[in-house]
């Protein structure tokens, strides 16, 4: 009797499997791209879960088949194929052939044909049970090159020589551990689905608990929602008895349920260490054969992997719950005889916490107090921290309260640093102090500890207390008895901040920043080189820079989980939002850095209060401002030239405000004030600033002005933190007010001019001190610089500033007043077009000198400039640079499709031509990344292109191979279709060399179907 084929597999493994509650991950769908995926993963890592989840979202057909150990047989396997794809078109072939007896090779290559021919997914899940089988030959059908995608799931890596090859010709893609593991975000979105909301140090503790371990995070998510457990429970797992409960009982059963007995016990015994190498188990284990056991379990799917050359690690949870089913007793000894053997081999860290597990606190509390500075040198806080915590307090030294002082100074945890110092030693004590002084930039609490310092220190100890002084003599704006102190300093970036030499400031910030972000580091807090760099770049009118600054400081800032950091580089993104005028923005940003500093340090409210003081007084809120001002200046704790910033920020504020007259008095005040603060510290940048912002009022010399102009140009041509005006055109405008008041100073004040747009000084009647935004593409509008759409008078002012928009050059009188009165009379004409004329002219120069953007007489033209500016030239300057060109594609893509729909014959054929123009110039652009090997950015252009012009074929082909490069067959294939459509509502069919490339990519030439 012939065995029906149907008998030797099972139709349940073939189903995909139900997902529920799964987090939208889209980055994994990428990789379903890839004609050959392989994600390879130990168990718990949600690999079922993330492939049926991203399978469902899949526009094509999928075919699921869960392998088993009878798959192994390759006519188990062929049969089970079969089943997985008879739904699929075509489907019913293979099982056809295998009830004829066709060998199983066959029946495989007739599944690659079936997937092939419906353009399908097949996954196959737990694809490590066809390795070293005779089943494991049938893949090499599956893997040949078609336009059926294969996707296989395995445990353990699988060795099949085919998937190396397709991997160097571009068609198979790995997902690993690392990849599937949940992000920070994902976590934090998991969370929200069982309605819990995390703080960003929460979310921060569940990855680093977890590390992104996908079944750890559910369930741990799981029991948070029910109240099981809490992440502070998780906090320190290395600190004996983590409350894990039955959380992770899936452990015992999914990673170490298969394992041999040898195995399983040797990981048990093994989890008291964090890392574990050969040597160190053969001597604290008695194991002779670790090396080879270690080698197995790294390569049995289980959660130990190799943490370099001769070193392997356990997942923590993993080590937790191991290390809970371990005897106290047993896990005491063995953490001795490791302590005894990381202390022989130089591992102080390793044997500090073996110390600490073996209940040996003598020797760890020495240990500690011996190498806890260095640990600190080396940015880890947080082993010091829980290190200290595992000590009982009764064996603490008044060492180890200076160590605490100094991790809790670290964490920016002042007061309670301060609380552990007093129980040092008095030598100890006063340098913590002075050390929490200098972090909080409060020179004033620094003077009386320093003293005291001085007197206790011997000579080895006073070059460092005399550095500690000359940093605070620094901090309290005394540079010259800084420098005299410790000459050294003249190379820091804060001296040549607070000396007014910005640009040798920022070079030095930046090198401090080099390298700053990522690894093990303490926080530096107001000596962090990003946000150092980020002020200075604010100040400089390099607003894109500042705000990037300030954000890379902020994400380094929660990394480290420093307060201290996080608001400063908050204030400091305010800083640089201001100075790019998006001040609801900076509002936001220096409330934000008000809270964070809530009880950290009151320095820190002084520069967020100083930024909320600029803008009070920007809004003419005088009382307010003061009162920010003030306050700000109560938190200064004796740093002069903070002072300074302070009075000078506050005052240019009011001095920019939207009620001058109320204003301008205490703005002026302020900032003779601000001149005289900084002249006793030295600072020749906040001197410049005071001087020029006076001058603006009106109440200074214009050649102090002129020189403090010619020396910080970007004062007048940026938009820097301290200019003297808010806006560039009134910038332009008192930039041309100094050089009529200075003319032997005009060549100096050629750089603000440049920066400003200008080929030279300008001239008074041509800076009106508000710029003009003329827009004619999608329609016709005049904009002015503060967001007010002006009105139109006349209908027909609308017609003309079209008109000489698609004219750059310039129209004829006559001309002008014939495209838009046609069939008046002449007199009725002239008449119309005088008064069309004039309401322009009120439209576009109100406010202004009559001419300054529009010229009369027999020739009409527009003024175009840096106060007038037309979106249509501005357009065509886009459209002409070269295909491949710094920013264009991004530019082009934000390009309306077409000008405004007007009557007017000239229009309409500018029209015309910039309709052709934008698609050309984006699938110029695709072919340019197409031949820097750029696909992703091709197809964006390309796609544009089509969208303006569904028929055309350079966009399309761009587009095709933009696709084909992604391993996108069946999307180039839709492009091809809807190509041929769009041009066969023409009446036209693609050209040859389409139907070519069409050929050449797979298809059938004829419709891409």
């Amino acid at each position: 009797m012939t065995l029906n084929w149907r008998d030797l597999t099972s139709a349940r493994r073939t189903r995909l499997p139900a997902v529920r509650g799964a987090v939208a991950r889209p980055r994994l769908l990428a990789a379903l791209d890839a004609r050959v995926l392989l994600v390879t993963a130990p168990a718990g890592y949600g690999k079922t879960t993330a492939l049926a989840s991203a399978a469902a979202q899949l526009p094509g057909p999928v075919a699921w088949l869960t392998l088993d150990a009878d798959d192994a047989d390759p006519l188990v396997l062929a049969a089970s194929l079969s089943l997985a794809v008879q739904a699929l078109t075509g489907g019913a072939r293979p099982g056809e052939a295998l009830a004829g007896g066709a060998a199983p090779r066959r029946v495989a290559g007739l599944v690659a044909d079936v997937l092939d021919g419906s353009g399908a997914l097949l996954v196959l899940d737990e694809a490590q049970v066809l390795s070293g089988t005779a089943g494991a030959e049938l893949l090499r059908a599956l893997l040949a090159p078609g336009a059926g995608r294969v996707a296989l799931l395995s445990r353990t890596a699988l060795t099949l020589p085919d998937l190396a090859r397709l991997e160097v010709s571009g068609d198979a893609a790995r997902l690993s551990a690392a990849e599937l593991a949940f992000t920070p975000q994902e976590i934090a979105a998991l969370w929200a689905a069982q309605d819990l909301t995390l703080t960003a140090a929460e979310v921060r503790a569940a990855h680093a608990a977890t590390e992104g371990w996908p079944i750890a995070v559910r369930f741990l998510a799981q029991a948070a929602a029910q109240g099981r457990v809490t992440l502070a429970d998780l906090a320190d797992l290395e600190g004996g008895d983590a409350p894990l409960g039955t959380l992770f009982t899936y452990l015992a059963q999914e990673v170490l349920g298969p394992l041999e007995p040898t195995l399983r016990g040797l990981l048990t015994r093994s989890s008291v260490f964090e890392e574990l190498i050969p040597a160190l188990l053969e001597d604290a284990l008695d194991e002779p054969s670790a090396r080879a056991l270690l080698e197995a379990l790294a390569g049995s799917g289980t959660f130990l992997t190799r943490a370099g050359d001769d070193t392997y690690r356990a997942h923590p949870l993993l080590r937790a719950h191991l290390r809970g089913l371990l005897p106290s007793q047993e896990a005491q000894r063995i953490a001795a005889r490791g302590a005894a053997f990381f202390e022989r081999t130089g591992r102080l860290r390793r044997a500090l916490a073996a110390h600490l597990l073996a209940g040996n606190t003598p020797r760890a509390a020495a240990l500690l107090a011996e190498r806890g500075g260095v640990w600190l040198a080396q940015g880890r806080v947080t082993l010091v921290d829980r290190s200290l915590a595992r000590l009982p307090r009764a064996v603490w030294t008044p060492a180890l309260h200076a160590l605490a002082g100094d991790a809790l100074r670290l964490a920016s945890r002042y007061e309670e640093a301060l609380s552990e110092y007093a129980q040092a030693g008095p030598l100890d004590r006063a340098l913590g102090e002075v050390r929490v002084a200098l972090d909080t930039v409060q020179p004033a609490l620094a003077w009386a500890p320093l003293e005291t310092a001085e007197a206790l220190v011997g000579p080895q100890g006073l070059p460092e207390v005399r550095r500690l002084r000359a940093e605070n003599l620094l901090n309290a704006g005394q540079l010259a008895q800084a420098v005299a102190l410790e000459d050294a300093l003249k190379g820091s970036a804060r001296y040549a901040l607070r000396s007014g030499d910005l640009d040798t400031a920022l070079e030095r910030a930046l090198a401090l920043a080099d390298g700053e972000t990522g690894g093990a580091r303490a926080a530096q807090n107001h000596r962090e080189g990003l946000l150092l760099a980020s002020f200075l770049y604010a100040a400089l009118g390099e607003v894109e820079a500042a705000g990037n600054c300030a954000r890379r400081g902020l994400t380094e800032g929660e990394r480290l989980e420093s307060p201290f950091v996080q608001s400063l580089a908050l204030a400091r993104l305010g800083h640089a939002q201001v100075a790019a005028g998006a001040t609801g923005a900076a509002q936001e940003s220096y409330v934000a850095a008000l809270r964070r500093a809530q009880g950290v340090s009151g320095r820190l409210r002084a520069e967020p209060l100083m930024g909320l003081a600029a803008l009070a007084g920007r809004a003419g809120e005088v009382g307010r401002a003061q009162a920010l001002t003030a306050d700000a200046l109560g938190q200064t704790g004796g740093d002069e030239y903070m002072h300074g910033l302070l009075v000078l920020t506050g005052a240019l504020g009011l001095a920019q405000s939207a009620r001058p007259a109320a204003t301008a008095g205490v703005a002026a005040a302020g900032l003779q004030e601000a001149q005289v603060i900084f002249g006793r510290c030295g600072d020749r940048f906040g001197q410049a600033a005071a001087t020029l912002a006076l001058f603006a009022l009106g109440a200074g010399p214009a050649d102090a002005a002129a020189q403090a102009a010619a020396t910080y140009p970007f004062l007048l041509g940026r938009p820097s933190l301290f200019a003297p005006a808010a806006t560039r055109a009134a910038r332009a405008a008192l930039l041309a007010r100094l050089g009529a008041a200075c003319p032997g100073a005009q060549p100096q004040l050629s750089r603000a001019a440049h920066a400003l747009g200008y080929a030279a000084l300008p001239d008074v009647t041509d800076t009106p001190g508000f710029e003009v935004h003329v827009q004619v593409l999608g329609r016709v509008a005049v904009t002015r610089g503060d967001g007010r759409v002006r009105e139109w008078g006349r209908a027909k002012a609308r017609d003309l500033l079209a008109l000489l928009a698609v004219h750059p050059g310039g129209v004829a009188r006559e001309a002008a007043q014939e495209a838009l009165f046609p069939d008046a009379e002449p007199g009725v004409g002239e008449r119309n077009f005088r008064v069309t004329l004039h309401a322009l002219g009120q439209v576009l120069e109100e406010g202004a000198h009559s001419g300054v953007f529009l010229e009369r007489g027999d020739w009409l033209k527009l003024r175009a400039g840096p106060d007038l500016q037309v979106d249509l030239a501005q357009a065509w300057a886009l459209l002409r640079l070269p295909a491949g060109a710094s920013g264009r594609l991004e530019g082009l893509l934000g390009l309306p499709p077409q000008l405004a729909d007007l009557d007017l014959e000239a229009v309409q054929r500018e029209g015309e031509r910039y309709a052709t123009a934008l698609p050309e110039a984006l699938g110029a652009e695709a072919d340019a990344a197409l031949a820097l090997a750029r696909p992703a950015r091709a197809a964006l252009a390309a796609e544009r292109a089509l969208q303006l012009d569904p028929a055309h074929e350079p966009a399309a082909r761009a587009l095709m191979r933009a696709h084909h490069a992604q391993g996108r067959s069946a999307a180039a294939g839709r492009v091809y279709a809807a190509l041929t459509a769009a041009l066969g509502e023409l009446g036209l069919r693609p050209l040859p060399e389409t139907a070519a490339l069409w050929r050449a990519l797979g298809g059938d030439g004829v419709t891409g179907a």
